[in-house]
Formats: structure tokens, C-alpha cells, sequence
């Protein structure tokens, strides 16, 4: 009994500890879930009043080595994709790490289990630790891209509304409010975005702030707007003409870079019309010339005789016995 107990006892620790690695492994899935829908953290915490992440989590964000220029590109991706939590990026960092150490982990605990499928279990085990290292930086890339592209398409209206506030009398500090107030109507992450823009302009300036917004963005329209900005407080030239011109250069360059996308449609689609339509069209025109041509052949190659005995044959007669020598 003690001796089936001692040999039991190591299956029954695998299977619990993976057990344990699943259940964390769903854990974190749920929280890239939360990452991919924007919910991650809380963003009305103020960076002076959060609490530092825990001990253990701060460790798990530095346990899997990664170079700097992809730091800096999932902190780029984190603002652009409108999260600002003060505690964002390590968290990101320790849920991706985690997914990584449980698959890492789940390969010996599974070899316990399963001895005889070393193979299979090693390599499954290595690349789903390679999909879940890769994926919630794709997939936050991805929001941060189609956030930011929104946020652009809106920004010239935003331009006329505040081209139109500029020409009523207006300052550019008493005109921020006023975009704030229109522009849930044109976009609703731009709105997030100006709220801020307003905030910071009352600490230092407008400038500043369009250029922090810049920043957030990584777009070149709007690094254009902020210079704009700039340049138009530092110097006190007109600010209305400028953003009119700002605004027509935006929509000029979004309607190029539609009629690009229009006119690449064509080179996409070729690919779909080779792979799904040229087959079936392709066997439709070829194969009957092909099947006449075999029948031609046949009836002009092949003697009667032969043929006539394929065609009994076929039809499963008898053949006639062949005539008595003389």
C-alpha cells in the first residue's frame, strides 16, 4: 500500500500543479481580455495618489529579458490605445510574463503525466509561450492603430470649430472648452483626448499641451498642429489662418492616403481571383476540350475490333468465341 502510494504521489502533485498553472493561465487570459477592450486599471487615479504594484508582480514584469526598443514601442502602443493608468505598462508586462512561465512551466508537469509524448508536449509547450509573449503586444498595437487613425479622421472638424471660435473673438484657452463640449458629436476618444489637452493647458500652456497630446498619438498631423500651436504663441502671428491651412493639409493627406487604399484594392484582390476563382474557371474550359480530344484519339488510334471488345466489356456481354482454325 505505502509503495502504490509513493509511486501515485508524483502524478497526483503534477496533476494538481497543473491544475494551478491552468487556472493562472486563465486568469491571465482574462486580464489580456480586459487589455484588448480597454478597461485595463483605473484611469481616474492620479499618478501622485497610485499605490505601487506589489512586490511580486514588479519582479514578474522584469523576469523575461526583452529589448529597449520594444519597451518603448508597447509604452507608445499603451497611450495611443487611450490607457493611461500609472501602473499600465507593468501589468501588461507581468500578465504577458506570466502567460509565458505557465506554458513554460505546464511542459514538465505534463511530462509527468504523459512520458511517452516528450516530443509533442516540449513543442506545443514552446510555442504557445511564443504566441502569448507575442500576442498582447499585437493585439494592442493593433487598437492603439485603428485609435489613433479615428482620432485623426476627426481632428479637421475640430480644426473648423476651433478656426470658427478663433474668428468669433475667441482665445485659444476660452475655445478648448467650448471644442470639448462639441466634439463627443465627431469622436468620442478624441473628446478623452482634449479633456486632457484642456487639463494640461491650464497648468502650463496650450502649446505644451498639443504637443504631450502629440506625444500620446505618434502622428504627424498632429505634431504639425502642435508646432502650429507653438509657433503661433511664441511669435503672436495669426493663428486662425494657420489652422485653416492646418486643416486643409489634413484632409488632403487623408484623401490621398484613400485613394491609395482604393488603388491598391486592385493588387489585393488579385491574390483571392488566383487562389478561389481561376481554379474552378480553369477546370471548366480545360477539361472538356481534354475529354474530347482522349475520345478522338481513341477512336482514331484504336482498330474496331479492339473497340468493340471494350465496349462488351464494359457493358459486362459475353464475348463470342473466336472462329476454328480451317
Amino acid at each position: 500500500m505505502s509503495s502504490l502510494l509513493v509511486q501515485e504521489f508524483p502524478v497526483f502533485l503534477a496533476s494538481a500543479l497543473l491544475a494551478g498553472v491552468v487556472l493562472l493561465l486563465a486568469l491571465g487570459l482574462w486580464n489580456c481580455r480586459r487589455i484588448i477592450q480597454g478597461d485595463w486599471g483605473d484611469d481616474t487615479i492620479s499618478p501622485f495618489e497610485a499605490r505601487p504594484l506589489p512586490q511580486w508582480l514588479q519582479l514578474l514584469s522584469l523576469s523575461v529579458p526583452q529589448m529597449q526598443v520594444e519597451l518603448r514601442r508597447m509604452k507608445r502602443d499603451i497611450s495611443r490605445a487611450g490607457i493611461y493608468a500609472p501602473d499600465a505598462f507593468e501589468r501588461l508586462l507581468a500578465v504577458r510574463n506570466g502567460l509565458v512561465w505557465c506554458c513554460l512551466l505546464s511542459i514538465p508537469l505534463t511530462l509527468v503525466l504523459l512520458p511517452g509524448a516528450a516530443f509533442a508536449v516540449i513543442s506545443l509547450g514552446v510555442i504557445l509561450a511564443a504566441i502569448f509573449y507575442g500576442i498582447p503586444g499585437l493585439f494592442l498595437n493593433a487598437r492603439g492603430r485603428v485609435r489613433a487613425g479615428g482620432i485623426l479622421n476627426a481632428v479637421p472638424e475640430i480644426l473648423d470649430i476651433l478656426s470658427m471660435c478663433l474668428s468669433g473673438g475667441m482665445t485659444l484657452d476660452q475655445a478648448l472648452p467650448r471644442i470639448v463640449e462639441f466634439s463627443p458629436n465627431v469622436s468620442t476618444d478624441l473628446t478623452r483626448e482634449l479633456q486632457l489637452v484642456v487639463r494640461q493647458a491650464r497648468v502650463s500652456s496650450a502649446g505644451v499641451a498639443f504637443q504631450q497630446l502629440a506625444d500620446r498619438m505618434d502622428e504627424v498631423e498632429l505634431r504639425s498642429l502642435a508646432a502650429t500651436v507653438q509657433h503661433t504663441e511664441r511669435l503672436g502671428t495669426d493663428m486662425k489662418k494657420a489652422i485653416d491651412n492646418l486643416s486643409q493639409s489634413i484632409r488632403s493627406g487623408l484623401r490621398s492616403e484613400a485613394e491609395a487604399r482604393a488603388n491598391s484594392l486592385s493588387l489585393k484582390l488579385l491574390f483571392p481571383i488566383i487562389l478561389c476563382v481561376s481554379p474552378p474557371v480553369f477546370f471548366v474550359l480545360i477539361v472538356p476540350p481534354v475529354i474530347r480530344l482522349r475520345d478522338h484519339f481513341r477512336e482514331q488510334l484504336i482498330p474496331t475490333g479492339t473497340q468493340d471488345l471494350m465496349r462488351r466489356g464494359s457493358q459486362g456481354e459475353p464475348s463470342s468465341p473466336p472462329p476454328a482454325a480451317p
